[in-house]
């Protein structure tokens, strides 16, 4: 399913948070175990950061990644990437989250008194959007 917004598959975005969150350890794996190193990884961050359709990219670093011991790539997971946090009440009007500054990805963090975390593609702030 295309997310209206963006355009990206929501199972693609969900993926690419995936990623995100684990951008260093998905490298530091493929560095020491993949057989072309770390250039899937980077093919994906290419193709995020000059707006072309990310799944090819993401879908060679999933089987990168299988092919390098990860049991579950960056397309498993069991669907519980997307659920509502605890504590968060989905209905309530004043409850702010920080997402993606380019639509491409699910990830989300919670916003307190410091600055707001960057993505780690494209170096801009998390944007602050209302639940």
């Amino acid at each position: 399913m295309a997310d209206q917004r963006s355009g990206v598959d929501t199972r693609v975005r969900e993926a690419i948070a995936h990623v995100c969150g684990r951008l260093e350890r998905i490298r530091t794996d493929l560095d020491a175990y993949a057989a072309e190193g770390t250039a899937p990884l980077e093919r994906l961050l290419a193709a995020l950061r000059d707006g072309e359709d990310p799944a090819p990219a993401l879908d060679a670093l999933h089987e990168a990644l299988l092919a390098a011991g990860d049991a579950v790539g960056v397309h498993g997971g069991g669907g519980t990437r997307g659920m509502t946090p605890l504590g968060v009440d989905p209905a309530t009007p004043d409850e702010w989250v920080l997402i993606c500054p380019t639509r491409q990805c699910s990830r989300h963090a919670w916003p307190d008194a410091s600055e707001a975390p960057r993505c780690r593609v494209s170096g801009q702030p998390l944007r602050r959007e209302r639940l």
